[in-house]
């Protein structure tokens, strides 16, 4: 994967677009160092494409549980980050990055729905105004849009774009509610939650922000990814839960 990424940047000095396809922990975590070194310094168009996030492999163990790629990736500046939520999306992504001309990366999650079809960066799906929004993305936008379809009273929104986010059109999203709960298969504090929190520092937004995340590596072997997300809250059920207890 160290030399996927180096053949990619020369590639890239010689006139190529390279998308640089593996495992999403192999090709952001084991491959830091590189991206840094031979994407980022020299602004190189190259986009890294990690299949699987959070818990996809989950009967493959701890090693191959993605839940702190994008928020190490996050820490080196220019590098667009990606995470396709529906296939219309994902369909319509080659065409994007390649348009805009920038590093990035993609963490593609397994399956996918098109619950709600867009090409759009940011998706709000609206219930009560003033009640709870879930903010979320990838794998955990399914959990969140059953949730709300057996809830009226919750809202979701979809970020099909990590970075960069646009200030402006978060604060028009968040604001008309009173608390956000950010669901996501990745760290909290490197993650979503994170990124929103400082957003409503910056703002001065009247919203408490909540997290629904993995809290730490396990050494658990899931059977399936299904298994992670009850056990970590970010199934639809527990959502349910957590909106009734507030």
């Amino acid at each position: 994967e160290q030399n996927l990424i180096s053949v990619s940047a020369g590639l890239a000095n010689l006139g190529y677009r390279p998308f640089a396809y593996a495992i999403s922990n192999f090709a952001t975590i084991r491959c830091l160092e590189q991206i840094r070194n031979d994407v980022v310094l020299h602004e190189y168009p190259i986009t890294i494409l990690g299949t699987s996030t959070g818990y996809d492999n989950a009967p493959l163990g701890p090693t191959h549980h993605i839940v702190d790629d994008w928020g190490l990736i996050s820490a080196i500046p220019g590098v667009d980050i990606y995470c396709p939520s529906t296939m219309t999306y994902a369909a319509n992504l080659v065409d994007h990055v390649l348009s805009v001309g920038r590093p990035a990366y993609v963490r593609i999650p397994k399956g996918g729905s098109d619950t709600v079809g867009t090409t759009d960066h940011l998706v709000k799906v609206a219930g009560r105004s003033g009640g709870t929004l879930l903010a979320t993305y990838g794998s955990a936008a399914q959990a969140c849009l059953d949730a709300a379809g057996r809830e009226p009273k919750l809202s979701v929104l979809i970020f099909n774009r990590l970075r960069p986010l646009e200030d402006e059109d978060l604060v028009r999203a968040i604001s008309p509610h009173d608390r956000v709960v950010v669901v996501e298969d990745h760290f909290a504090d490197s993650g979503l939650y994170g990124a929103l929190c400082r957003l409503v520092v910056r703002h001065r937004l009247n919203v408490r922000v909540e997290s629904v995340a993995p809290d730490g590596y396990t050494l658990e072997v899931g059977t399936n990814p299904e298994y992670f997300a009850r056990r970590f809250g970010f199934d639809a059920d527990s959502l349910i839960d957590r909106w009734l207890e507030a």
